[in-house]
């Protein structure tokens, strides 16, 4: 066993730090890959920064497609050849439909992973959702324990779905985002005004957003649009990508000028 105490006391994500721990002996015993539930991708590439200078283990951040804002970390020994093409190939997850007639009812992303928790799949076996307009949602998730879901009917408030477990390359991917710079002016440093900058939604909409638990600071669900953000926080908005904040300068008129990563 290799003793990674120090990484889990500095760690600001103990839980998902540990699981890496506990996975990482697993490896270094039986030289075998594996790999950690889901989380945010952002989570999963702070907490690698802990593990940078650990020679005996690499590491490969992946979701089931480029832009998943939810991924695995898969963990393999640093002396083991391991091609990023048979990582994503035995990646241990597959894709899933759920379909019905969501016309009348406006559903988010966090009602479909809401229905799938509520019929016994653990969040961490869950990776991204994405609606396909009103007919219900489409996502990945991890491919083993859900059997008991597929061909099967549920109701998702008073609609009601069909969920059919699929191949990942049956799914409508959404598009790929590329990293692209957002240079704004703002009349503050708020969340509220930064994130409707950033992923160009209306202040309305992002504050509903916000105070719905829809919008994550630094890897954290935040309900308040009010907060002053600083350089380098990162904000993420499920299936719109993520932002990160590059600088901030406060201009002669005492307004904010605003440099942003998205992606």
């Amino acid at each position: 066993m290799i003793d990674f105490k120090e990484i889990l006391i500095n760690s600001n994500y103990k839980k998902e730090t540990e699981e890496l721990i506990n996975i990482a002996n697993l490896v270094y015993k039986h030289w075998e890959t594996y790999w950690t539930g889901f989380n945010s991708t952002y989570v999963c590439e702070e907490i690698l920064k802990d593990f940078a200078n650990l020679n005996d283990f690499k590491f490969f951040v992946y979701g089931g497609f480029s832009s998943s804002q939810r991924s695995r970390i898969a963990c393999f020994r640093g002396d083991k050849i391991s091609e990023e093409y048979a990582l994503k190939s035995n990646f241990p997850a597959q894709g899933i439909k759920i379909n019905g007639n969501f016309l009348f009812d406006n559903v988010t992303q966090d009602d479909f992973r809401s229905l799938l928790i509520e019929n016994g799949v653990n969040k961490t076996k869950i990776g991204d959702i994405w609606t396909i307009g009103d007919r219900g949602a489409q996502g990945i998730i991890d491919n083993l324990d859900i059997e008991h879901l597929d061909e099967k009917i549920f109701y998702l408030r008073d609609v009601k779905v069909k969920i059919n477990l699929v191949g990942i390359d049956e799914l409508q991917i959404p598009s790929g985002r590329t990293e692209k710079l957002v240079n704004t002016v703002e009349a503050s440093k708020r969340l509220d005004a930064i994130a409707s900058a950033g992923f160009r939604i209306s202040r309305t909409k992002i504050i509903e957003r916000i105070e719905n638990g829809l919008l994550k600071l630094n890897g954290s669900k935040v309900n308040k649009p009010t907060i002053n953000l600083k350089i380098g926080d990162k904000l993420e908005l499920e299936n719109k990508g993520f932002i990160e904040i590059l600088n901030l300068e406060i201009t002669k008129r005492e307004r904010w000028k605003v440099k942003l990563l998205r992606k």
